[in-house]
Order: structure tokens, then sequence, then C-alpha cells
């Protein structure tokens, strides 16, 4: 029986309330007996069968949860949980890095410094200040940087069994495995479409920002930064934006007829497994962007100096062409 697309979606989509490890092992099967029962013309299921599937999947994530002092040891002191619950552990190491668990983190810590803080010392809770946003920026960016490394650092302490221990369909066993390395194809096109924004966000910048920082000297051996109005654009940063876009028009075109040449001759890519960008990555660019984009508006509108927009719009206009 073929299943309608949009229905398996539906599904997959519903069949989130459930763990990994367990839609791992039963999602396929319980896709097509739900099939079976809406029917060949269904697209999305009922709303009785959400709420049933729902109800069940958070019944068996609360079933199959270590105990409360399990949790609390793994996630304070990084100790190891016991063998019959090496599922959670391996579900809770695969989501590390996942665009929900940053909002999740993020938001909590919003949480924390706006309202709980000032509630225990007696103040009002308030929306976090503007210097906060870099601390929640730093902070997304190293949970999201949390690669391929550091997961399967933590699979070996956590996954791999001491001596006595039983072994699970959990259990991490070291082996020769295949690699997973991007495929250039969907990475590029994130790629372009972020860098693109940001470089044209930061030349946008260079060319409208009313201030920048100068040097000028306070005396012997001494040089003091000041902020310097602008009357247009002045010439060296001209020239810096000119050569980057002629600069990366030349190196486009080498790399091109170089790709021509090595294409044919390309070898094959061996303990290696291609794989497209996950939502992860999508999430990493997507922040990137969005805080260059923010800093070209910043100094672009007068609130900074225009500083960091200069060098983002020479590499951007350097590197885009490619």
């Amino acid at each position: 029986m073929t299943i309608d697309p949009r229905f398996e979606r539906s599904v997959h989509r519903w069949l989130r309330a459930y763990p990994r490890r367990w839609r791992r092992e039963r999602a396929d099967e319980v896709t097509a007996l739900l099939a079976d029962l809406a029917g060949p013309d269904a697209t999305r299921l009922s709303a009785g069968t959400v709420v049933g599937l729902v109800r069940a999947g958070w019944a068996t994530r609360l079933r199959t949860r270590p105990p409360l002092r399990h949790v609390l040891a793994y996630r304070l002191m990084d100790r190891r949980v016991p063998a019959p619950y090496r599922g959670w552990v391996r579900d809770d190491i695969e989501a590390e890095g996942s665009p929900a668990v940053v909002v999740l983190s993020v938001a909590l810590v919003v949480v924390v410094v706006s309202v709980l803080i000032p509630l225990a010392t007696g103040d009002r809770p308030h929306a976090p200040s503007g210097s906060a946003l870099p601390a929640l920026f730093a902070m997304s960016m190293g949970i999201l940087g949390r690669g391929s490394r550091v997961r399967r650092a933590r699979g070996r302490k956590h996954l791999v069994p001491e001596a006595g221990e039983e072994l699970t369909t959990e259990t991490l066993l070291f082996g020769w495995v295949l690699r997973d390395r991007l495929t250039a194809r969907g990475t590029a096109g994130l790629l372009t479409v972020g860098l693109a924004t940001a470089g044209l966000a930061a030349l946008a910048a260079c060319l409208a920002a009313p201030s920048a920082l100068g040097a000028v000297s306070c005396g012997h051996s001494c040089v003091e930064t000041v902020s310097a109005g602008r009357d247009g654009v002045p010439g060296p940063l001209t020239v810096a934006l000119v050569s980057a876009v002629a600069l990366g028009g030349l190196a486009a075109l080498r790399a091109r007829a170089t790709l021509r040449r090595l294409v044919p001759l390309r070898p094959v890519q061996h303990s290696r497994w291609l794989v497209a960008p996950t939502s992860r990555h999508r999430a990493m660019i997507l922040l990137l962007t969005a805080g260059a984009v923010g800093i070209a508006w910043i100094e672009g509108t007068g609130r900074a100096d225009l500083f960091f927009s200069v060098a983002v719009a020479v590499a951007g206009l350097f590197a885009l062409p490619r």
C-alpha cells in the first residue's frame, strides 16, 4: 500500500511526542498501521488520533525516564545513569545542540535573570537589558556549536559499558564506522544565502553610517580612539570594498576553471557518509546572519560607530562570488 506523503508527514510530526529511541524502532510500523486505519484518501491524522498519540507519547517518556535522583546527578555532576536507562541518555546526547534545546535553554536563562532573581532580591521583574543580548547570543552559539566531536566524547563516557554492566540495544561499542560529511550542494546554498544577507547589510551600513571610529594622537607614543563624523564614504573604505568585489570575482573565475578540470578526476570519498545539513546547522547560520545584520543595523543607524561592518562587508564581498 502506498502512503500519501502528506499523511506520512502528519504522522511523523505527532510521533515526536514519543522518545527518539521509540521512534527509531517503531515509527515505520505505526505509520503503516495508522495509514491502514485511516483509509487511502486520508492526508492527515484525525483530532482524536492526534490526542491519543500525544498522550501516549508523553506517558512513554515519563515511564522510561530515570528516577529524579539519577537525572539530577547526570545533569549537575555528569554522572552515569544505570544501564537500563542508557537509551534515555542516548536520546539526550543526540538532542544536544538542536534548535529546540537552544531555545529552551536561552528562555530558561532569560526567565531566571529577568524574573526569578529580581523576585528573590525584592525587585520587580524586567526585560533583559541591551548588555545581556551579547551574552545570550554567545550562549546560543556555544550550545549550537556542540558538534559531533562533543557528542562522541559524551557517548564514550555514558554509553560505553563498564566492567560487569549489561549490554543493551543503546550500548556504544568501538569500531570502524563511516564518518559524516556535509554535502556541498545543500551546505553551499545555506552559506550563500547567509553570507549574501550579512554582506549586503554590512555594505549598507558602510554607506549609511553617520560616524566611525578614528584614532588621534594624544601625545608622545599615545593614540586615542575617538568618534569621528562622516561625510560620504572615505577613499580607503571605497578602495577596500571595490577590491573585495574584484578579487572575489577573479577568485570565482579561477575556482570555476579549477573545478571543471578536477571534477572528472575527483577521488572516491572513502570512510565518509554524506549527509544533508541538519536543523542545527541551519540554526547556526541563521543566528550568525541575524547577529551580523543586527550589528549592521546598529552601526548603520548611528547607535554605534562604524567598525565591525567594514570587516563583514569586505569579507562578504570577497567570498560571495565563489
